[in-house]
């Protein structure tokens, strides 16, 4: 577990805040099916790398406000800066898989975008 205080556990509570809102705006979403689903499992696994987050600071239980009128694509691009962030002595297994992971959620929209070819207007990709 890592100390509430320290640069670490508020970035990662950062990063769990904005994966927390990408769930929450990719569940909400209504866009056509089949790109829906896609999102939503985009969604889903946002919202399981927010609660892995909340496990290794040992936040089991504290919820983290999803933010309104999200940009998924941009948050995704800044929980992944953010991780990045992490102090070197911080960078472990643990942080590498978090990082790869956030990078792969942020490739998928970004893929899911081009092919639906939808105007950054309609829905809240890019």
């Amino acid at each position: 577990m890592i100390r509430p205080e320290t640069q670490s556990s508020r970035l990662l509570m950062m990063t769990a805040s904005l994966l927390n809102s990408v769930a929450e705006a990719a569940w909400t979403n209504n866009m056509p099916s089949p790109a829906r689903w896609d999102l939503h499992r985009i969604g889903t696994d946002a919202y399981l790398a927010h609660r892995g987050i909340l496990e290794v600071l040992g936040r089991h239980g504290v919820s983290v406000e999803p933010q309104a009128d999200l940009n998924i694509a941009a948050a995704l691009d800044e929980a992944a800066q953010i991780v990045a962030r992490l102090p070197e002595e911080f960078h472990t297994l643990v942080t590498q898989r978090l990082q790869e992971r956030v990078t792969s959620l942020e490739e998928r929209v970004i893929a899911l975008r081009h092919s639906i070819r939808l105007g950054e207007d309609s829905v809240p990709l890019a």
